[in-house]
């Protein structure tokens, strides 16, 4: 894709007058815009706002923090929850022993037993799932921000071919 952007369309999308007024997150927005922007464009920007480093740091340890928290709640709900299903399992296993009890009610029992396990086993799959879920979207948000960083701070970043390399 060209880079069109010249500085005068950069802040006038940025909604700025010049890039002295580049808070954290009109930085992050022209982040977002590099591809369209002309590199002396953003190197003029970086000259203006020397903390571009820190908040992409920033930006890091805050989804960091979200992260952190969603997985503290969702653990604590995985706890509750499995509290919830031992007791019922207890319950169950208690009358399925019950002597006094018919054959019936007993077979009754252990299927209400083996449907609680399907159930915790559901739970259990729909809990790893949401973990996955969280790491890979803040592992790409990560990697996206360092990348784009690395990019507007020029640093050449080479990826191994299939072929290459060889002596």
């Amino acid at each position: 894709m060209s880079r069109t952007l010249s500085e005068e369309k950069a802040l006038k999308k940025l909604g700025i007058p010049d890039f002295r007024h580049l808070s954290k997150e009109k930085a992050i927005q022209l982040v977002s815009m590099l591809d369209r922007v002309d590199p002396e464009v953003a190197k003029k920007a970086l000259e203006q706002y020397p903390q571009f480093a820190k908040v992409g740091i920033q930006t890091l340890v805050d989804w960091k923090e979200t992260v952190g928290k969603a997985l503290v709640e969702n653990g604590k709900m995985s706890t509750d929850m499995m509290r919830e299903f031992d007791a019922v399992l207890s319950t169950l296993r208690t009358l399925s022993e019950d002597s006094s009890l018919d054959e019936t009610s007993k077979l009754q029992a252990a299927s209400l037993m083996i449907e609680v396990v399907r159930l915790v086993n559901e739970a259990d799959k729909r809990n790893k799932d949401f973990i996955l879920n969280v790491l890979k979207i803040t592992g790409t948000v990560s990697l996206g921000v360092l990348t784009i960083a690395a990019a507007v701070l020029g640093v050449n970043i080479k990826l191994p071919t299939n072929g290459a390399n060889k002596a």
